[in-house]
């Protein structure tokens, strides 16, 4: 799509104020590349169903919005235009502890709600698609895998490592970890396999609902620009990610395009993302420990196709695919 269609897509860009991360993240690179997109942000009511039934509501008759892209699993559940709903995974049905915000009974029928309202549902994975058709056969004939990309300014850059270690007092060698801290991304583990190895554990992120053992890690960063995170990634001898649960897990591959050997779990997306690049381990220290002594061994390999498999994910592809569904309901 172009400026040359008489169209315009309404898209919620309240993630670019206030995140997660990963959110802002898909937005605003979906904004970069579809400039039918139409960001659309006022910031009251705060209440999320009020603000999807009162100003989105609105605004898809005042702007005349021929679709509506709800990026983050809520959505109107009466509009006047097509839906798009975009829905990382569904931990909230999976498993409660293992989504990372207040959640309750009312929120939870919410989500459903949004899920079977929306005329096309966007999954970052097969894995997530799976987890939906499961629980939701009947949804089949609405969702759309559609991959995620990596920005390309996510590469290795070693003075721009070195810069950011002196500038946050980083380690010479150290296990990164980047990512929200919560249940479900399994740190516990991580920390252990670190001790193991007498290697230091950076911890890249916010705590959220379940992290707070983690407030105090003496190497937690978090509001990083994006600048900064590149060398971060840049200067860790090893990313790792324990994670038991994820819809796709961007750290992996932002790690792999800044030329660091990636440790991940065997768990959900992980290995799907990862397509053979990453040394895939149990979720525990012991395991977690013994893959990241053999990426160390053979560090060179492991960067070389951590590379070839980053290049494969882009923001180009990711928003002409989802243009391919915008198309199938306009």
């Amino acid at each position: 799509m172009n400026e040359k269609d008489e169209i315009r897509v309404g898209i919620d860009g309240r993630s670019l104020r206030s995140g997660p991360a990963g959110m802002a993240t898909y937005v605003s690179n979906l904004l970069r590349h579809v400039l039918v997109l139409d960001c659309f942000d006022p910031p009251f009511p705060s209440n999320n169903f009020l603000w999807n039934h009162s100003q989105v509501l609105l605004a898809q008759r005042r702007r005349r919005w021929s679709l509506y892209h709800a990026p983050s699993y809520t959505c109107p559940l009466f509009n006047f235009c097509p839906l798009v709903l975009s829905v990382a995974d569904i931990s909230y049905f999976v498993r409660e502890e293992w989504y990372p915000y207040h959640l309750d009974r009312v929120r939870r029928r919410y989500y459903l709600a949004s899920l079977k309202r929306a005329d096309r549902i966007l999954v970052p994975t097969d894995f997530s698609r799976n987890e939906i058709l499961q629980r939701f056969p009947e949804l089949e004939p609405r969702l759309r895998r559609v991959y995620l990309g990596v920005s390309e300014s996510f590469s290795r850059d070693d003075s721009l490592a070195e810069k950011v270690r002196t500038e946050l007092n980083l380690p010479s060698e150290y296990i990164l970890h980047v990512g929200d801290i919560h249940p479900r991304r399994n740190l516990e583990a991580l920390a252990g396999a670190a001790e193991r190895l007498r290697l230091p554990l950076v911890l890249v992120g916010r705590i959220l609902r379940g992290g707070k053992d983690f407030a105090d890690w003496p190497l937690l960063y978090s509001g990083l620009s994006e600048l900064q995170l590149k060398g971060v990634y840049s200067a860790a001898s090893v990313f790792a990610y324990p994670s038991v649960y994820e819809g796709f897990g961007l750290p992996v591959l932002e790690a792999m395009a800044c030329g660091v050997p990636v440790v991940a779990s065997n768990r959900s997306c992980l290995p799907e993302v990862c397509g053979g690049a990453a040394a895939l381990a149990e979720p525990d220290a012991e395991s977690f420990a013994t893959a990241i002594e053999k990426v160390r061994s053979d560090r060179d390999s492991y960067i070389s196709r951590g590379l070839s498999r980053a290049q494969l994910f882009n923001w180009k592809e990711t928003a002409e695919a989802t243009v391919r569904v915008y198309r199938e309901l306009i």
